[in-house]
């Protein structure tokens, strides 16, 4: 679909009370878009790629408490991390987007293609640890609320994540997959100071981040780097909803975020979009908040970020 189209779709939508734009956007999404074949494979990647960047820094996941923020409409990056070990995953998000089909169908989804995922875990955990796990996930619930008992996953929305529930230095790992280029800046330090009171003296920021304009994922007409051409007010014109709101916060400015918050950073690991380098080569047009960016700043597709307080 074209993106304008996308765009104006989303924002006719966004303007309805979410009691209402909410279930009509996902219907939308199950015939059209991108969730009419979810699989669950890059979020439990992520949680493996987590898993590696803990055990990397000497840590461990087994018995450890996570905090997740921005569920979505899934839970695998939770029930991967479940599957490493894990003893309890808090996964929060605004709107209350998670849906048992989706859920349900993933878990499906790794019933038939177990040795798949016994590969992908493989050499992250104790394999008696998730034989044990992943034998129960597969063969017991058939409802969201058993598997979240199964699983010892809390499910918190609407939650804020900026102001929850738990207490002081009662979690071991804060993290996200694609979640916090979605967040405003303001809402994103306080989401960072909350997670620096619930976390360990020990504990772990990690969380990956995409920096493209995500229109890109399904026009494939358009650069990573498509919406760096647009001044904030255009471009909150065009997706300022709540459904495809981009902060479009670069990898310069996530440093300057953690080291305002005066978090040290361990690992700022970005990858290059080169089709993006060439286009900027050429003089692809930036609005006056990119233009005294380097070049590969503006050209990060994603980030993995690992800090501590």
């Amino acid at each position: 679909m074209h993106w304008r189209y996308k765009a104006a779709i989303q924002n006719a939508i966004g303007k309805l009370p979410a009691s209402v734009g909410n279930p009509l956007y996902y219907r939308l999404q199950r015939r059209f878009g991108g969730l009419q074949r979810p699989e669950p494979i890059s979020r439990l990647r992520a949680a493996t790629d987590m898993v590696r960047r803990i055990q990397q820094l000497g840590g461990s996941i087994e018995s450890a408490a996570f905090l997740e923020v921005g569920t979505g409409h899934q839970l695998a990056l939770s029930l991967g991390l479940w599957l490493c070990g894990a003893s309890v995953i808090t996964t929060v998000d605004l709107n209350r987007y998670l849906r048992e089909a989706l859920v349900l169908s993933d878990i499906e989804y790794m019933r038939q293609n177990q040795e798949r995922i016994r590969q992908l875990f493989s050499g992250f955990c104790s394999a008696d640890l998730f034989e044990e796990r992943f034998e129960r996930l597969l063969s017991g619930p058939r409802r969201l609320s058993t598997l979240l008992a199964l699983t010892n996953i809390r499910y918190w929305a609407p939650a804020d994540a900026g102001c929850l529930r738990l207490q002081a230095h009662s979690i071991d790992y804060h993290v996200s997959f694609t979640v916090l280029e979605h967040i405003p800046g303001p809402t994103l330090k306080r989401i960072f100071d909350e997670g620096r009171r619930v976390l360990k003296p020990d504990g772990l920021f990690i969380h990956c981040i995409d920096f493209s304009d995500h229109f890109a994922h399904s026009d494939d007409r358009l650069s990573s780097i498509h919406f760096l051409q647009f001044a904030e007010d255009q471009w909150q014109r065009l997706a300022g909803n709540r459904y495809m709101f981009h902060n479009r916060l670069r990898l310069d400015e996530f440093r300057n975020l953690l080291q305002e918050l005066d978090l040290e950073i361990l690992a700022l690991e970005s990858s290059i979009d080169r089709q993006a380098v060439a286009l900027l080569q050429k003089g692809f047009p930036l609005d006056a908040r990119f233009r005294n960016k380097d070049l590969h700043t503006n050209a990060a597709i994603d980030a993995w970020l690992v800090a501590r307080p």
